[in-house]
C-alpha cells in the first residue's frame, strides 16, 4: 500500500462533502484516505477504523459507524458486506488517483462487493450496527423522546435507523425524521406517548405511498453528475 493518496483540488468544490451534517464525517473521509489499497477499498468496521485511522480523536466507534452510513448516503463511498463482513470503496477512486502506479503496489486483499446498501432487502446497515454490540456499544436503555426546546429527538440509536432502512426501503428515512419534528414543533399539542410507535407509523404509511427516496435520490444524482461532468476550473 502507499504512503498516501492523492487529493484532488476540486474538493473544495465538491457537494457531497457540503452535504453531509457532521464535519466529523467529513474528517474521517480524509483520515480514512491514505488507507485505502490499490482499489480504494478498506475495512467497514468501525472499531478497525477507529484504531488504524483516527486513534487519537476522541470519535466513538457509535459516531465513526454514523458517519461511515453518511459518507455512503451522499456518495462518497460505496458501504457493501461479504459473508458477514463489511467494507468500503471510496467511489470514482481511479480518476482522483491519476498518478497510482498499480503494478508498484500489492493486489487488494479485500473481496470484490456483494450485496449493496441499494439491494431490496438490505442486511448491511444492521451487520454494521451489530458489530457495535460487544460490551453494549451502540444499545441505549432509553425510550426515543422529543425535547421541544432543543428540537430535536432523543435516544435515536444507530440500530433504529439500521431497522427501519430495512423495514422501509423505499422511505428516506433521514428526511422523514426531519419533517417529523417540523411537525411536531407545529403541533405542540399533540405530544406523543409513545415516539417510536409515531415513528413507525409515520414511515409506514410513507411505504405504502409508494415511498419518497427514489425521486428525491435521482434528482440529487443527477445533479451531482451534472456537476461532476463539468470541466476542471483553476
Amino acid at each position: 500500500m502507499a504512503r498516501g493518496r492523492m487529493l484532488d483540488k476540486r474538493i473544495a468544490k465538491s457537494k457531497k462533502l457540503a452535504a453531509l451534517k457532521h464535519d466529523r464525517s467529513r474528517v474521517l473521509y480524509f483520515m480514512i484516505m491514505p488507507h485505502l489499497d490499490v482499489e480504494g477499498k478498506f475495512t467497514g468496521d468501525p472499531e478497525e477504523i477507529k484504531e488504524d485511522c483516527c486513534p487519537k480523536l476522541r470519535y466513538s466507534v457509535m459516531k465513526i459507524a454514523e458517519s461511515i452510513i453518511e459518507l455512503a448516503d451522499v456518495g462518497l463511498l460505496k458501504l457493501y458486506e461479504v459473508d458477514g463482513q463489511v467494507f468500503i470503496q471510496y467511489t470514482k477512486f481511479d480518476d482522483f488517483q491519476l498518478g497510482i502506479r498499480k503494478d508498484k503496489e500489492a493486489p487488494s486483499r479485500i473481496p470484490n462487493k456483494g450485496r449493496t446498501k441499494d439491494d431490496p432487502t438490505p442486511s448491511l446497515y444492521l451487520s454494521l450496527s451489530l458489530k457495535l454490540r460487544k460490551e453494549g456499544k451502540g444499545i441505549h436503555s432509553e425510550g426515543i423522546d422529543f425535547d421541544f426546546q432543543t428540537r430535536k429527538f432523543l435516544n435515536i440509536t444507530i440500530e433504529d435507523k439500521a431497522g427501519w432502512k430495512d423495514a422501509f426501503p423505499a422511505v428516506d428515512v433521514e428526511q422523514e425524521l426531519r419533517k417529523m419534528r417540523e411537525w411536531l414543533l407545529a403541533n405542540p399539542t399533540k405530544k406523543k406517548s409513545n415516539y417510536r410507535k409515531f415513528i413507525t407509523n409515520w414511515l409506514s404509511r410513507e411505504q405504502d405511498k409508494g415511498g419518497t427516496k427514489s425521486s428525491h435520490e435521482d434528482k440529487r444524482k443527477k445533479a451531482l453528475d451534472d456537476w461532476e461532468k463539468k470541466p476542471m476550473e483553476d
